[in-house]
C-alpha cells in the first residue's frame, strides 16, 4: 500500500487520475438487486468481469447472490483465491494450457464452465478424467446474439446427451446471453427483444427435458433486462453485473441503480476560455460506449480523449483552474476498470477502503 494512501484521509488528496467506488451507491445498488431477487424464486449469479473485485463480490454473496459469474479462467481463478467455492466461467474453455489450469481450479472450488462443440466437450471430459475431478458444466445456447453457442434443436440435443453420458463432468443445464438487446435505450425494444431471446432459451430447456434430460439451471440476461427474467418462466438465474457500480452507459436506461464508479481527473491546463484539459485519457476511461460524462457538470462536454488527456469544452466560464479536480462517469465501466490497479472506496468524499482490482488484465 502506498504510505501516502491511507484510510480517512479526503478523497481529494489521492493523487490523479484514480479509480474511486462511492460505498453509499454501491451498497444502494448492491442492495436494491438483493431485494429484487428475495421476491422472486430466481438466483443472482452476478458477473464479476464488470469490478474484478473480491472485496465487491464478496459484499454481493453476503446479500445473497448464489455464487458467481467470471468472463476468463484467469477472473476465476482469483475469485477462487479470496474463498469464493461457487464460480461460472460462462465462456468455452479451449486449449491445452487452459484445461489443465482448469482442471486444478476444479480440484479447489466447485467450478461450472460453458461449451457448445462436440470435440471441446470431449477435450473438457478428458482433461476432466486425467486429473480426476468433475466440473460442472452449462451449454451455450445462441438466442440471438450470434456469438458463441449452438441454437436451439437437434445438434444441441445431441451435445446434451454427450454431456450426461460424460463420466467426469456434471451437466448442470443452459446458459444463453441476450447482449444484443440489454443496453438498449428504448425501453419497449430492449424488452421486446429480452422476450424473444428468453423464450429461444427456455424452449431449448423444454426440448431437452422433453428428451428424459434433467435441466436445473437455466442462465441469463444481464443489468438491462434482469427485471425481465426474474419474471419470466423457465429461466433459473441472471448473470447481472453492471448494476453494482454503473455506468454512464446503463445509467440511460433509468434502472434506479447509482453511478458509484468514477475516475478521480486534475485539470492541468486551460488552453482557452472554454477548454478544459484533464490527466485522464484513454489509459484511464474507456469511450466505446460513449465519452465519460463529468459528474454534477452538465456544463461540461468531455469531446475527445488522447492517451493521456481528456479534452472538455465548457458551456460559458467553466470557473476551474489548474489543479482543480472533476469526476469521469466512465461510458462502459467494465473495460474502465480493467485499466486500473486499485479501487479506492469513498464514502462522503474520505477514503474508507482500498481494494487491489485482482482481476484486473486476466485475459487468459
Amino acid at each position: 500500500m502506498n504510505p501516502a494512501e491511507y484510510p480517512g484521509q479526503p478523497a481529494a488528496d489521492l493523487d490523479t487520475p484514480a479509480l474511486l467506488v462511492d460505498l453509499d451507491a454501491l451498497e444502494h445498488n448492491i442492495d436494491r438487486m438483493a431485494r429484487h431477487f428475495a421476491a422472486t424464486d430466481k438466483t443472482l449469479r452476478p458477473h464479476t468481469k464488470s469490478h474484478k473485485t473480491p472485496a465487491i463480490a464478496n459484499r454481493q454473496l453476503g446479500a445473497g447472490a448464489c455464487g458467481v459469474t467470471c468472463a476468463k479462467l484467469g477472473e476465476a481463478e482469483v475469485m477462487a483465491d479470496a474463498g469464493i467455492d461457487d464460480i461460472l466461467i460462462a465462456n468455452e474453455i479451449v486449449g491445452r494450457h487452459k484445461l489443465e489450469r482448469l482442471m486444478r481450479l476444479a480440484a479447489r472450488c466447485d467450478i461450472m464452465v460453458a461449451a457448445d462443440d462436440p470435440a471441446a466437450l470431449q477435450r473438457l471430459q478428458d482433461a476432466a478424467a486425467a486429473a480426476g475431478v468433475r466440473p460442472r458444466l452449462l451449454l451455450e445456447v445462441n438466442i440471438g446474439h450470434d456469438r458463441c453457442g449452438l441454437p436451439p434443436g437437434p445438434a444441441l440435443l445431441g451435445l446434451a446427451q454427450q454431456a450426461v453420458a460424460a463420466s467426469h463432468l456434471r451437466f448442470q443445464g443452459l446458459m444463453g446471453y441476450e447482449g444484443h438487446v440489454v443496453d438498449l435505450e428504448d425501453r419497449q425494444e430492449r424488452e421486446s427483444g429480452a422476450r424473444q431471446c428468453l423464450q429461444r432459451l427456455v424452449d431449448a430447456r423444454a426440448d431437452l427435458e422433453s428428451g428424459g434430460i434433467d435441466v436445473p439451471i437455466c442462465s441469463a440476461s444481464g443489468t438491462g433486462d434482469y427485471y425481465i427474467s426474474t419474471d419470466f418462466d423457465g429461466v433459473t438465474e441472471v448473470q447481472a453485473g453492471s448494476y453494482a457500480l454503473m455506468d454512464a452507459a446503463y445509467a440511460r436506461l433509468d434502472l434506479g441503480f447509482r453511478n458509484a464508479l468514477t475516475v478521480l481527473t486534475t485539470v492541468v491546463s486551460r488552453p482557452s476560455a472554454p477548454q478544459v484539459v484533464t490527466d485522464a485519457g484513454l489509459k484511464s476511461v474507456t469511450p466505446e460506449h460513449g465519452m465519460p460524462l463529468v459528474k454534477g457538470r452538465p456544463d461540461l462536454e468531455c469531446h475527445a480523449l488522447s492517451e493521456e488527456h481528456g479534452r472538455l469544452r465548457a458551456q460559458g466560464e467553466p470557473g476551474l483552474e489548474i489543479g482543480d479536480l472533476l469526476e469521469f462517469v466512465p461510458g462502459h465501466g467494465c473495460t474502465t476498470v480493467n485499466l486500473h490497479d486499485t479501487l479506492y472506496a469513498v464514502r462522503a468524499g474520505r477514503l474508507e477502503e482500498i481494494w487491489p482490482i485482482a482481476a484486473r488484465g486476466k485475459v487468459r
